[in-house]
């Protein structure tokens, strides 16, 4: 990506809002609450966007740090970013299904990655080349579209800064548009698969001890009378497994 400091900053207020709403607050919480502890420990990211959990990784003391993404666009913002304020992040340019082996990682990451393989046969790709990054032992994290959620909920969504709407008939995987909040408002595609089929393809890479994580939210004093819905129905779950 060529541009401005100015388009940098744009892209990346846009695409880091969803961070920063109360579903996104959610969804960091319940992803840094199901690793383990990273001082030490290196790590890989897997469709990394703009850099925001390669950063949060590196701030909790993970080191190295790798981040990759298929958009140049993402890459070239999370890079500038690394210009200006440097952590020691490493980013690259890579397609989740054709990874190459970047290195042995004791923990890998792929947030909202799995929800856009075309079918089975590219999510067991995706998996695979996941695995194929892990050191003997090592820990997979995947935050996908909650394949058990409850669409009555996540349609009243607003509260927490988006809602998720059915697009389409289901086939293999559900398609949505996510509609976010906010000045400008905007709206992206996602894809839910059913139940079963994120555990399957981590089983049938060989991956152990499969484990679908509680649902966590910050203590920020807005109790259970607000945050009650999400976690009944978040629009995300969590899966680890180890290798």
């Amino acid at each position: 990506m060529a541009g401005s400091d100015d388009q940098y900053d744009a892209l990346g207020e846009v695409y880091e809002r969803t961070k920063h709403i109360p579903t996104g607050l959610a969804e960091r919480a319940t992803l840094l609450t199901a690793l383990p502890d990273l001082r030490g420990r290196s790590v890989l990211d897997v469709a990394c966007g703009t850099g925001f959990y390669p950063r949060e990784f590196r701030r909790l003391g993970a080191d190295p740090v790798v981040g990759v993404d298929s958009a140049g666009e993402m890459v070239a913002y999370a890079r500038e970013v690394e210009r200006r304020a440097p952590l020691g992040i490493a980013y690259h340019r890579h397609d989740a299904t054709a990874l190459p082996v970047l290195g042995v990682f004791d923990v890998v990451t792929a947030v909202w990655l799995l929800g856009y393989a075309e079918d089975e046969a590219a999510l067991d790709l995706m998996v695979g080349n996941l695995r194929a990054n892990l050191a003997p032992g090592g820990t997979l994290a995947v935050l996908v579209p909650n394949p058990y959620a409850d669409w009555d909920v996540l349609a009243d969504y607003g509260r927490y800064g988006y809602e998720v709407v059915r697009s389409g008939p289901p086939g293999a995987r559900q398609p949505v548009v996510v509609r976010v909040h906010g000045d400008p408002p905007f709206e992206f595609d996602s894809f839910y698969w059913p139940g079963g089929v994120i555990e399957g393809a981590l089983a049938r890479a060989g991956l152990r001890d499969v484990t679908r994580h509680a649902t966590a939210v910050p203590e920020d004093g807005r109790g259970e009378a607000f945050w009650g819905p999400l976690r009944r129905s978040p629009s995300f779950a969590v899966f680890t497994a180890r290798a």
